[in-house]
């Protein structure tokens, strides 16, 4: 993955967090085995980490993205991934997972600047505004617990037949200012970050939650082009996500 300054245009540039820091943390792609219509295997109940026996895996602390007091978390993930800030990815595309405090929603993902907006505080808010998001072809939202945690889940997509130039550059969307890109954003995240598609095609299985009165969204994210292989170690890792106690 290449990182840089915000107005650094590289493959692997997935959201910016600010308008001094970008990171890559944006995925895609083909129809899922798992749409996030059910639980991600191993979230809802505790389990021993797979890296006490396993030294192909090990523990990593997440971290969520937004300004304000949130619940430490943690990710059980093959060595061959990394983790940069919030942000936990594997070398090898667009392909991710990211916890969220999502601030404004965009009713269009493409014409952004103009149609941001408010959802409400709780979960079904939430889901409410992500599921009529133009263009994205929601599934229906289900309801999910992770470690737990009860709230609702739903899948969505970018448009695979959108023209996609240069690096995450969506044609006729709205400019970001920060780098010049015409960008297709999903959410604003509540004080800091952007959450911005990177690919035609791409797909996030999403799981709103309610931790402890707090709302988050956990992103599993990946391209179009993503192996099954790889797309089930996504949702294994989504799935062993455990919120400090």
């Amino acid at each position: 993955m290449t990182r840089g300054g915000s107005t650094h245009r590289a493959t692997g540039r997935w959201l910016v967090l600010s308008a001094s820091l970008f990171v890559a943390a944006a995925c895609s792609g083909a129809t899922d085995t798992n749409d996030g219509s059910s639980t991600p295997t191993g979230a809802a109940s505790a389990s021993t980490p797979a890296s006490s026996a396993d030294p192909d895996v090990t523990m990593i602390d997440g971290q969520v993205v937004g300004v304000g007091d949130y619940p430490a978390y943690t990710l059980e993930v093959p060595v061959t991934w990394s983790v940069d800030g919030a942000f936990v990815t594997k070398p090898i595309g667009v392909i991710g997972v990211s916890v969220w405090d999502v601030g404004e929603v965009p009713r269009d993902p493409c014409h952004w600047q103009s149609t941001m907006s408010d959802p409400g505080p709780t979960v079904d808010d939430l889901v409410d505004a992500l599921a009529i998001q133009r263009f994205r072809h929601a599934t229906e939202p289900t309801e999910v617990a992770v470690d737990g945690y009860r709230g609702r889940s739903l899948r969505w997509s970018v448009p695979d037949d959108w023209v996609v130039t240069g690096d995450a550059e969506f044609e006729g969307c709205d400019v970001e200012p920060s780098n010049g890109l015409r960008t297709f954003v999903s959410w604003l995240g509540n004080g800091e970050g952007q959450r911005f598609q990177h690919v035609a095609g791409q797909v996030d299985v999403l799981w709103v939650i309610d931790v402890d009165g707090q709302r988050l969204v956990v992103d599993a994210t990946y391209s179009p082009d993503t192996t099954d292989a790889d797309r089930n170690e996504l949702m294994s890792i989504a799935g062993s996500l455990r919120f400090a106690a």
